[in-house]
């Protein structure tokens, strides 16, 4: 027997209690209800839902971490091509971008994830063969990338992604930005699975290691990579990281260790090498 429909109708139930709750009063703890009522909401709201109601969607891995961890770069060369704007100004990636198979775009031209966020269509999908979804996404031009709104999801299309897999490339979770921060911390609640890139200068920091936490609390699939390593000790700062996922009860967590090149940086052809 089909629970689903049942599940459905009681989780939707729960979201709509959830967003009948108010807390205006300065009371102790209410900055901390309010957060864990909007965290519950993003939870049932861009995954949960989603995925009861769509079992056969896209896999969706959220690709986060630290300013200048390299997630830009690290999607760009999955993909195989220039995708995510990576470069030196911080923070570097300010509005989120999606990458799927052309044939899997009508997944994420509506609102079935992430329905705050506008959808806006790069160029290039029409070269990648994709039909556009124009009816239900805005067209944007190179020169209009930084003036999109805050609450925009950049997508894009590539046939070198394979069919039942997005990418998505998130805003730093240590950024300076307000906005930018709860918008990583959303789009992690909306992971099939969240791969946390961080660098062998950062991987020590809390914030990381605060949602690596939560995302285990979450029982969420995760992949943790250790980007920008320098050679000389390579193998000392993975040891280490490995030894501080395990004391977290994370070492079973998924590790890759990428060693520190110029493409980390945006230089070259700002993709990493296919070895």
């Amino acid at each position: 027997m089909d629970v689903r429909p049942e599940l459905i109708d009681a989780l939707s139930a729960l979201r709509d209690r959830v967003a009948a709750v108010r807390l205006p009063l300065p009371l102790p703890g209410a900055p901390r209800a309010r957060q864990t009522r909007a965290e519950l909401l993003a939870q049932l709201d861009d995954y949960l839902l989603p995925r009861l109601k769509d079992p056969d969607a896209p896999l969706l891995a959220v690709v986060g971490g630290s300013t200048g961890a390299g997630k830009s770069t690290l999607v760009n060369s999955l993909v195989g091509r220039r995708v995510s704007e990576a470069g030196v100004l911080r923070p570097t990636t300010r509005t989120p971008v999606l990458v799927c198979h052309p044939e899997d775009h009508h997944w994420f031209a509506g609102v079935r994830v992430l329905p705050q966020l506008t959808r806006v269509w790069l160029p290039q999908r029409a070269e990648n063969g994709a039909d556009g979804g124009a009816d239900e996404a805005d067209d944007i031009g190179d020169g209009d990338v930084e003036s999109l709104e805050a609450n925009a999801l950049r997508i894009d299309t590539a046939p070198s992604l394979p069919r039942g897999l997005a990418l998505l490339d998130a805003p730093d979770i240590d950024s300076l930005v307000v906005e930018n921060r709860l918008l990583a911390a959303e789009l992690i609640c909306a992971a099939d699975v969240w791969v946390m890139v961080t660098t062998a200068s950062r991987y020590a920091d809390a914030v990381p290691w605060h949602l690596l936490r939560t995302a285990k609390e979450y029982d969420a699939s995760l992949v943790s990579v250790l980007d920008r390593v320098p050679h000389q000790v390579v193998d000392e700062v993975s040891r280490q990281y490995g030894a501080l996922m395990t004391r977290a009860g994370l070492g079973d967590v998924p590790r890759f260790t990428i060693p520190e090149l110029p493409e980390s940086a945006g230089g070259g052809s700002g993709l990493l090498p296919t070895t």
